[in-house]
């Protein structure tokens, strides 16, 4: 890293480090923490963001200035299943939009504890089902998520294919957590590095959205799904993560089930650093890199 880059990742680990979870607040709390911490990112003027009811599911179209509406991104935020929205994912949600040169629907899709397993998932699949009714081609639609949407996103995929609805032509997949049972060895080679996640924390979180019971249920842990069939994958992951484990896993048994995978693990990142994007640059290359992925697949 030079000077200035080790400077911006080093202020931002530390303000991680010393912010509360949600064990320690409660969950409304924890909400508010994240809607007020968004207010620092501003989105580019020129970025258009315009409200939206999917079949009753409040949602958003992100739109930056040169984006076409030839393609689309069906966008599933995260937040642990039980926080994050539009408004603390506006940002993300448009820098990636733009680098893809697409537009981006972001569905705010239902929250544990009130609403668990499948409330969020069925959502996701409104979602995607009102956008192929409004002439959206699925070879012209990537599904995209971070974190507990990034797993989400997965699990959309095995609905899809469960279902019989066409797949769409690709899915990008930000350090997604895809074991809610929290198995993978990087739970233990990792801890204590990664600011934004501990494992006791997701124990904990993953108790709110499913019972034990249905936690190697492949809806709840995609990890555990049938991946034949299911459409091209883009995976970011950084090597820090205590949820690393989740998406090398993922890859290789996509890999053995003949899916198209792109696996990129970034050295010395966090979960989803994607997010500080306006102060760090592999946040920022992080980004253009599934840009350029995106486009690749979504050439006429």
């Amino acid at each position: 890293m030079n000077h200035l880059k080790s400077r911006a990742v080093a202020a931002i680990i530390r303000h991680l480090r010393s912010s509360p979870t949600v064990e320690s607040i409660g969950v409304e709390q924890y909400r508010t923490l994240l809607e007020n911490s968004a207010k620092v990112f501003k989105i580019d003027p020129d970025t258009q963001i315009s409200p939206v009811s999917v079949d009753h599911v409040p949602g958003a179209w992100i739109t930056p200035d040169k984006a076409t509406c030839d393609h689309t991104i069906l966008y599933l935020h995260g937040g642990g299943f039980m926080g994050g929205s539009i408004n603390t994912h506006k940002d993300l949600g448009a820098r990636i939009a733009a680098a893809a040169g697409a537009r981006l629907l972001m569905p705010e899709y239902r929250l544990a504890p009130e609403h668990p397993f499948p409330a969020g998932l069925t959502d996701a699949v409104t979602a995607y089902a009102w956008l192929l009714d409004h002439h959206v081609s699925p070879e012209h639609l990537v599904v995209a998520g971070d974190s507990a949407g990034g797993g989400l996103a997965l699990s959309l995929l095995l609905k899809l294919k469960e279902e019989q609805i066409p797949q769409p032509r690709a899915a990008v997949l930000i350090s997604p957590w895809t074991d809610l049972a929290c198995t993978g060895d990087s739970h233990a080679r990792n801890l204590g590095k990664d600011p934004m996640l501990s494992s006791k924390l997701l124990v904990s979180t993953a108790a709110h959205y499913a019972d034990k019971t249905q936690l190697s249920h492949p809806l709840v842990s995609p990890i555990h799904g049938d991946f034949s069939g299911l459409c091209p994958l883009l995976i970011q992951v950084g090597s820090w993560e205590v949820l690393m484990d989740d998406s090398v896993t993922l890859a290789a048994r996509a890999k053995e089930a003949g899916v198209e995978v792109t696996l990129e693990v970034w050295e010395e990142m966090f979960h989803v650093w994607h997010y500080f994007a306006r102060y760090m640059d592999p946040a920022r290359d992080a980004i253009d890199a599934i840009g350029e992925w995106v486009r690749a697949r979504l050439k006429p």
